[in-house]
């Protein structure tokens, strides 16, 4: 959660300006992130009959290993896409805190200095353990934003055009006003923003052969039931920040929401503070798996050197800084990030890898051939075939929307 779940009002409006498109924006994440719960569940039966620790050795028992540079590199795309996201994030988050104060900074000079200063000492530490309470402090961010943003979707808020109290419309521009009406819905394929969004909100099944393996008082029953219990948690609160934050800005709210609220507004500047923190520390955590990828796909079977890991780190947070200056729309690296990577890593791979492990056990006669098992295998099957749609149509779409909106 984070950068993804402030992106995912924007995901409705990209369905259309008026609230009923909350119906079949709420069902397709719904569903999706159900899913996304069983494939990350099937990940764990896998791992528990394959006595594997990571997705990688996963791979290379139940594929083979002359083609797992694919996963390492799937992981390497989906940190970039993300440290990238966060980046735009940063920019736009301190710019208007800098505006907050009375300060004027143009989001391409915070991107550049958030980034010298921040970013990059942050992910030349050798030990992260100091960032461990961030955290707590992005989920406390998380919290105080939904509870922020719940306030002023109240009829008659601050955000209203009836609201007699304090209204900070007049400090917006016109293009950050609650829009309402004014298109209506939009066809069914641009839906496919929000599925794209969706996967990376859902995106963790990296970590699964890990988390299974460290669970205390490890079964599958067990890993079944935290699984629900987390998939289930941030589907409610990304459901919910989703449909609030489309409710108070409709078609105008932006690919971070926190942008749509006024540099004035003091709760929204609170959030803007506790989600930056927060970002600066997830980014030094995920920068660090990004770095180890690209090491990985680099110098596999060298010794990665001090000098190593400083000039990968300048290569990428420098690549992905020069990104962030040129594009200024997190909602946009989000969506398109889910749609490519998120579906091979959700609805591709761990479908891929149960077939295999299953087709595996049934000819060594390990496993029986049951009618229950046919049809979760044919499941699995169609889960593949929406995998590679939800790609390439999302992908798609996602630009479309973006750069040609006037196609829609």
């Amino acid at each position: 959660m984070g950068a993804g779940v402030l992106s995912l009002p924007a995901g409705v409006a990209a369905m259309g300006d008026v609230p009923k498109a909350m119906i079949p924006a709420c069902a397709i994440f719904v569903t999706l992130g159900t899913i996304s719960a069983y494939t990350f569940h099937l990940i764990g039966r896998i791992v528990s009959e394959a006595k594997v620790t990571s997705l990688g050795q996963l791979w290379d028992k139940e594929i083979g290993p002359s083609t797992s540079w694919l996963i390492t590199l799937a992981c390497f795309l989906v940190c970039y896409g993300t440290c990238l996201a966060y980046s735009i994030v940063l920019g736009d988050t301190f710019r208007s805190l800098a505006e907050s104060a009375g300060l004027k900074a143009s989001r391409e000079a915070n991107v550049a200095v958030i980034s010298l200063f921040g970013v990059y000492p942050l992910c030349t530490l050798k030990s992260l353990a100091a960032l461990k309470p961030v955290s707590i402090i992005g989920n406390i961010g998380l919290l105080t934003t939904a509870l922020v943003m719940t306030i002023r979707a109240l009829p008659g808020g601050a955000y209203s055009a009836a609201s007699s109290a304090t209204n900070y419309l007049a400090t917006l521009p016109l293009t950050l006003h609650p829009s309402f009406g004014v298109i209506g819905l939009r066809k069914l394929s641009s839906t496919l923003v929000l599925s794209s969004m969706a996967a990376t909100a859902f995106l963790v099944h990296m970590a699964g052969p890990e988390f299974y393996q460290t669970l205390e008082k490890r079964s599958i029953k067990r890993f079944g039931v935290l699984s629900t219990l987390g998939f289930s948690s941030v589907l409610a609160l990304s459901a919910y920040m989703m449909c609030v934050g489309f409710l108070t800005f409709g078609g105008s709210c932006k690919g971070m929401i926190l942008n749509n609220y006024s540099t004035l507004d003091p709760g929204a500047t609170l959030c803007r503070f506790l989600m930056g923190i927060a970002l600066l520390g997830s980014y030094a955590f995920i920068g660090n798996v990004m770095k180890s990828s690209f090491n990985q796909l680099i110098y596999k079977g060298k010794e990665i050197t001090d000098e190593i890991q400083k000039k990968t780190t300048q290569a990428l947070v420098g690549t992905i800084t020069a990104l962030a200056l040129v594009l200024n729309d997190a909602g946009f690296v989000v969506s398109f990030t889910g749609a490519l990577l998120g579906s091979a890593l959700i609805y591709i791979i761990p479908p891929l890898l149960f077939l295999k492990s299953t087709k595996r056990r049934i000819d060594n006669g390990s496993l029986a051939s049951t009618s229950t098992l046919k049809i979760e295998r044919f499941w699995n099957r169609f889960l593949i075939v929406l995998g590679v749609f939800l790609a390439l149509a999302g992908g798609s779409m996602t630009v479309v929307n973006s750069f040609f909106p006037h196609l829609l």
